[in-house]
Order: structure tokens, then sequence, then C-alpha cells
């Protein structure tokens, strides 16, 4: 049995917990302090060529992904974005092609194609989750 106004709870419950982390990450990748660095290894490589200077924490491309699920997670507490899995897989897509392209050697990104694809990947990234629970 679903109760609208409980379902609204959970989604901004979730929503306030998804910026927490995300703020967490932005943070870590703009001070880099010593305490968060084992967390920050645990998802992003870290290479230092790969990073921009300003952001030394973690690549430019993990920055850039958590700075769109920041953003796109606030804009969500207050409307919803007007997505679908199929919209955010879209927007994940140059990240993941970026990514393998430059894995399997075509090619070696940049610092400004990371920070791009990485942004369009974290505003997928919560467009997904919002049309999941759209179709839930």
């Amino acid at each position: 049995m679903r109760i609208p106004g409980l379902m609204v709870n959970f989604r901004k419950a979730g929503l306030l917990f998804l910026t927490s982390i995300s703020l967490v990450f932005v943070f870590g990748a703009f001070v880099n302090p010593p305490f968060l660095r084992p967390l920050l290894g645990v998802t992003c490589h870290r290479l230092p060529h790969r990073s921009f200077l300003w952001a030394p924490g973690l690549c430019a491309r993990c920055s850039f992904f958590w700075i769109g699920v920041l953003l796109s997670s606030m804009l969500m507490l207050f409307r919803r974005l007007p997505a679908s899995i199929i919209v955010g897989l879209i927007f994940v897509l140059p990240m993941f092609l970026d990514g393998s392209m430059q894995l399997i050697g075509l090619y070696e990104s940049t610092n400004v194609i990371r920070m791009f694809t990485g942004l369009a990947a974290g505003v997928g990234f919560c467009m997904m989750l919002e049309g999941g629970a759209k179709e839930n």
C-alpha cells in the first residue's frame, strides 16, 4: 500500500543523504584533507596529471561527477528533474565512451573533456535515480 505523503518523505530523506555524500566528495576534491584521502582513493585513481591544480583530491572527471550530483540533488530537493532512466543513461554515455576509449588506448582524454563528461554523468546519475523513483 502506498502512502503518497510518506513517499515524498523517503524521497527527500534519500536526497538529503545523496546531497550530504556528494558534499563530502566535493569538499574532498577541493580541500583534499588527509582524513578523507582513503575514502577518495576508493572511488578515484587520483592521478595528479588527471587532476586540476585547484582540485587535487580527485581527478577532473570524478570532481565534476560529484559536483553534478551535488547540484542535481540540491535541485531535486525543491523540484523534480524532468528525467527518465533512458535520459540519464544518455547523459552518462559520454563518460563511459571517453573512459573506455582511453582505457583501450585509442586516445588520451584531456582534463576539459573529463570535466564535461564527469559533470554530465553526475547529472545523468541523478536523472536515473529520479526516473527510477517515478517508475516505482
